[in-house]
C-alpha cells in the first residue's frame, strides 16, 4: 500500500500534480483578467475613457474563458493532469482569440453599451438590475459558445452563436447551471479570510462544474449533433 501510494506515479503524486494543474490554470486565468482589475481599480470618475479603457481590458478575459475549459476539458477526458499546463493554456488561449475573434468583438461591444447605461442610469435600481441582466447573459453565453466551439461547433461566427445558444434553447438547465456556477465562484471570493485563497482554484473548478454540468443535462450531445 505504501508503495502505491507514495510512488511516483502512486495515488498521492496524480493527486498533487492535479491539484497543480487547477492551481496552473486559474492563475493563468487571473492573469488574463489583471488588466481588467488594474484598469478597474486605478480608475476614478467615470469617463469616457475610462468605460472604453476598461472594455479593452477586459477583452482577454473571454479568449482565457476558453482556455480554461479547453483545459480542464482535456483534465477529464485524460482523467488528470495532462502536462505542460503553461504551454497548453496559452495555446488554447491563442486558438479562442483567433477562432473567436469577431464574437469576442460583439461581446465587448455589448459590454461597451452596458457601461454607458450604467454610467448614465446606474444610479437606479431598475437601470442597475438591467445591467446585471445583461452582463449575466453576455456571460452565459460567452460559456455557450466556448463550450459549443470545444465540441466541434464551426461556422462563421453568427453560425457558432446560433447553434450554441440553440444548444443552450434545447437544454435549458444547462445555461442556467452555468449562471449558478458562475455566481457561486463571484460569491466564494467575497468569503472573508479565505476568499483571496479560494480564487486561486476557482476558475478550474468552476469549469469543471460546468463541463460536468454540460455532458449530464445533455449540452454537448446537443451540441455535438449539430456541428457542420
Amino acid at each position: 500500500m505504501g508503495t502505491s501510494l507514495f510512488a511516483y506515479d502512486g495515488r498521492l503524486s496524480r493527486f498533487l500534480l492535479s491539484m497543480f494543474q487547477c492551481f496552473a490554470v486559474s492563475v493563468l486565468f487571473l492573469v488574463t483578467a489583471l488588466p481588467a482589475v488594474v484598469v478597474d481599480q486605478a480608475s476614478g470618475r467615470v469617463s469616457h475613457a475610462g468605460i472604453w479603457l476598461g472594455v479593452a481590458a477586459a477583452l482577454p478575459i473571454g479568449p482565457g474563458a476558453y482556455a480554461v475549459l479547453a483545459g480542464m476539458r482535456g483534465f477529464i477526458t485524460e482523467g488528470g493532469y495532462q502536462g505542460r499546463a503553461f504551454r497548453r493554456f496559452w495555446r488554447d488561449f491563442a486558438s479562442g482569440a483567433v477562432r473567436l475573434r469577431r464574437l469576442w468583438a460583439g461581446m465587448a461591444l455589448i459590454a461597451l453599451l452596458l457601461g454607458y447605461n450604467a454610467a448614465l442610469y446606474g444610479g437606479s435600481d431598475g437601470a442597475f438590475l438591467a445591467v446585471t441582466a445583461g452582463g449575466a447573459l453576455v456571460a452565459v453565453a460567452a460559456v455557450a459558445v466556448c463550450s459549443a466551439s470545444l465540441q466541434g461547433v464551426a461556422g462563421t461566427p453568427i453560425e457558432v452563436l446560433t447553434l450554441a445558444l440553440h444548444a443552450a434553447a434545447a437544454r435549458p438547465l444547462a445555461p442556467l447551471a452555468h449562471l449558478g456556477v458562475l455566481v457561486i465562484a463571484l460569491a466564494a471570493t467575497q468569503l472573508p479570510v479565505v476568499g483571496t485563497n479560494l480564487a486561486l482554484f476557482l476558475p478550474a473548478l468552476a469549469a469543471w462544474a460546468i463541463l460536468t454540468a454540460n455532458r449530464l443535462l445533455g449540452f454537448d450531445g446537443k451540441a455535438a449533433s449539430l456541428r457542420r
